[in-house]
């Protein structure tokens, strides 16, 4: 009796091999942290011009003789100086990708990814909440003095309208970003159990 020769075959047996899924390299780990540390960096720096705008936007509104409105300037004024606080406490401080040596590259990578989505969750409620309280506080103040009427209300419906969809963009961007955010740290969860 003859043996089959292609049960013996070396090609035949590599080819027949389950192949495995494409695991990411420590370098690329490294690559892609650096990057999302660096974009990090660069929101928190974005940050920074909302609470301007509320200042200089309240700042000039805290002169309307109306204490209801100079009560709320100041509290636009307070929310976005306490959101600075609050979205920038502990973000400058997070060692740089290559310090985490005590820890793998995976480690480091989500919990880059966990720093980044916690920091979209809160630029809604700190950063870009005030600027819309100064705004809608600055159309109600037009409105309460006569400045913005019947007839100059076509003359302002632009501003509002690019108001709105500036709004609209930026949560429904940030939204966009925190699901793929969401599913980077699902990817995470997945090489993990796969790699156990």
């Amino acid at each position: 009796m003859q043996n089959d020769s292609s049960e013996n075959d070396p090609r035949t047996i590599w080819q027949s091999q389950a192949t495995e899924s494409s695991t990411m390299t420590l370098l690329l780990i490294r690559k892609k942290t650096r990057e999302l540390h660096a974009k990090t960096r660069g929101d928190l720096l974005k940050s920074i011009f909302s609470p301007l705008i509320v200042v200089a936007l309240g700042g000039f509104g805290l002169r309307f003789p109306d204490p209801v409105l100079r009560v709320a300037y100041a509290f636009a004024i307070a929310w976005s100086m306490a959101g600075q606080y609050f979205l920038n406490r502990g973000m400058w401080s997070a060692a740089t990708p290559e310090a985490a040596a005590l820890c793998t590259g995976l480690e480091s990578y989500r919990r880059e990814v966990e720093r980044r989505r916690f920091l979209f969750t809160r630029i809604l409620q700190w950063n870009l909440g005030p600027v819309l309280l100064v705004i809608a506080t600055w159309i109600f103040s037009a409105v309460k003095m006569g400045v913005l009427t019947r007839t100059t209300l076509p003359n302002a419906a632009p501003f509002l309208i690019l108001m709105t969809v500036w709004f609209v963009a930026v949560a429904v961007i940030r939204i966009r970003q925190q699901r793929e955010l969401q599913r980077e740290i699902d990817d995470l969860n997945e090489i993990e159990r796969a790699n156990r």
